[in-house]
């Protein structure tokens, strides 16, 4: 799966050599190292904890190679002022592609991602390169070949087992196809695309995939079944879509804050601004530093001027819960926004 969306999404790049490539989630393809892309603008945006990394090595391992034009940058995709930052050297067009991230997003961070993406393209030009609504399809694919009449049964396995272990609901995306479902669930995509001001162009994915290597030990019945699948999988080309009548949008949002203090074994914590991938590890910190000097029993949180959180954000929220044990971690004066999220991922029943 990954050698297939990393080939067919790098031969559609081709054909857009005079824009900068800004690929989200960097660190899951070795991209900025393609030789297909050496003279072209390349910006990786991923967590700090991966660009930081990433940025010094890929950076070394480009000059060995003579490859130039490479920028690292810290962002998450619905953190729009941090995307925009991250784009301050582009001049022109720009093709913004991610392999395996929209998996990881619910529909709110969804929503988020898509609103950013289309301010973006409509202030540069350009276009989104995706697979991600065809992962389903896709793994169907994959299964088929090395599992045969056992894939489905195997694919509700795989369910089943990342149902239970996960902590938060499991819900059905938004950009979501269901190879199972298609022709709902390609209206459920194609609605949302549109509800957001985006248009949509889907190409096979076997137009631009005719070998894969690592099939090199299955049988030729297998590789054959397997590249004749990638037809009904397909490749987003995604852009704004000119006649989207946008409602007045605030894209900016004051910088977080956390301020904590415990006694008598309550913490209580203030937020403000958004919660996301960026600024979570810093209320973590907070959270981490006054545990180490006080024994906190229940936590107080105090959302009135929080303005957004994402899965990150409920990721260190869930970490206090599983210390203090449900119900000993409260929220009030949360936003509309907020308590949504925290319904649609289950917190609710926690909180």
């Amino acid at each position: 799966m990954v050698e297939t969306r990393y080939l067919s999404t790098n031969k559609i790049l081709g054909n857009y050599k005079n824009s900068t490539i800004v690929e989200i989630a960097c660190g899951y393809t070795p991209r900025a190292l393609n030789e297909t892309f050496k003279d072209m603008h390349y910006i990786g945006c991923d967590l700090p904890i991966v660009t930081d990394e990433i940025g010094t090595v890929i950076g070394e391992m480009c000059a060995e190679r003579g490859i130039k034009n490479r920028e690292f940058h810290a962002a998450d995709g619905t953190n729009y002022r941090s995307m925009r930052d991250a784009l301050n050297s582009v001049d022109g067009e720009i093709s913004i592609i991610c392999d395996g991230l929209l998996t990881y997003f619910n529909n709110s961070e969804l929503t988020e991602l898509c609103t950013n993406i289309r301010r973006l393209l409509k202030e540069f030009g350009g276009q989104w390169i995706t697979s991600d609504p065809d992962v389903n399809p896709l793994f169907m694919a994959a299964m088929k070949a090395v599992h045969g009449k056992a894939a489905f049964e195997d694919l509700v396995k795989t369910m089943d087992v990342f149902a239970e272990q996960s902590d938060t609901k499991l819900e059905v995306q938004n950009m979501t196809v269901l190879a199972y479902d298609y022709e709902n669930s390609m209206k459920t995509v194609t609605d949302f695309l549109r509800s957001v001001g985006l248009k949509w162009e889907i190409v096979p994915m076997s137009d631009y995939v005719t070998e894969i290597g690592c099939l090199a030990g299955y049988s030729d019945e297998a590789k054959a079944e397997y590249i004749k699948s990638l037809e009904s999988v397909h490749i987003w080309i995604i852009t704004p879509d000119e006649n989207f009548k946008e409602t007045e949008e605030t894209y900016e949002s004051d910088s977080f804050g956390v301020t904590a203090n415990a006694h008598g074994g309550t913490m209580e914590i203030k937020l403000r601004g958004r919660l996301d991938s960026i600024t979570a590890p810093e209320l973590l910190a907070v959270y981490e530093k006054t545990t180490a000097k006080e024994k906190v029993e229940k936590i107080a949180v105090d959302a009135s001027e929080l303005a957004y959180i994402s899965s990150a954000g409920l990721r260190v929220l869930l970490i206090m819960i599983k210390q203090v044990g449900n119900g000993n971690l409260t929220v009030t004066g949360q936003n509309e926004t907020v308590q949504t999220i925290f319904d649609q991922t289950g917190f609710t029943d926690m909180i």
